[in-house]
């Protein structure tokens, strides 16, 4: 709680200027002031209790199981919303979309996993829009609506680095890939264990782009 980060907005359209940013603060200061006393002490609360155990146990070894996976999917899509609503970034996650993380994973998101090499804290994130996309020529301005509707997030727990996508309609989440990374949600086939999760040298690494050619 005490880390202390530094949040900066940055327009890549204007070749990466810094378009905003917050002083230097301690992540203790971080917090969505929407949430009410009920979300927040219920299930919010209870979701915390059962996500630690699988964010901070060592070593982590074997198969990742469905209940590990779903667990950690909407931990991660819940702290995606609360850093969508709370930091100075477009508000891209729908009221729908927020309400429903209340009891399951909205059906707008897809969550994947990999390992990064390099650390610094604990805890880390960014808030972007996918890199790239592929469409017919016809399609270009469409997908370009699209892709500034679309929000990638990187969230870093010490070696664990989540991406969470929320994608709007007609697009499906899994439309959206992250380089490299193993999905966790929609439950895919067959989850990777904790050894196969891909590595990359930081948590900015996977570059996405959306596919629906």
């Amino acid at each position: 709680m005490d880390e202390r980060v530094h949040p900066i907005r940055i327009s890549m359209p204007l070749g990466g200027v810094v378009a905003s940013e917050r002083g230097e603060r301690p992540l203790r200061a971080h917090f969505n002031g929407e949430v009410c006393a009920g979300c927040n002490n219920g299930w919010m609360s209870s979701l915390e209790v059962s996500a630690m155990p699988i964010l901070t146990q060592r070593p982590r070894r074997g198969r990742i199981t469905d209940a590990e996976a779903t667990v950690l999917a909407r931990w991660f899509a819940k702290t995606a919303v609360n850093l969508n609503v709370s930091q100075p970034f477009r508000l891209l996650v729908d009221g729908p979309s927020r309400h429903a993380l209340a009891t399951s994973i909205p059906d707008r998101f897809a969550v994947h996993m990999f390992r990064v090499r390099k650390q610094n804290g604990v805890f880390d994130w960014v808030q972007k829009s996918p890199d790239a996309a592929s469409c017919p020529q016809a399609q270009l301005d469409g997908m370009r609506r699209l892709m500034e509707l679309t929000l990638v997030t990187h969230i870093r727990i010490a070696d664990l680095v989540a991406v969470v996508i929320h994608a709007p309609e007609p697009l499906q989440p899994t439309d959206v890939i992250p380089d490299r990374t193993a999905r966790i949600y929609p439950l895919p086939d067959r989850l990777p264990t904790w050894e196969e999760l891909p590595f990359h040298d930081d948590y900015l690494g996977p570059f996405t782009h959306i596919d629906v050619i």
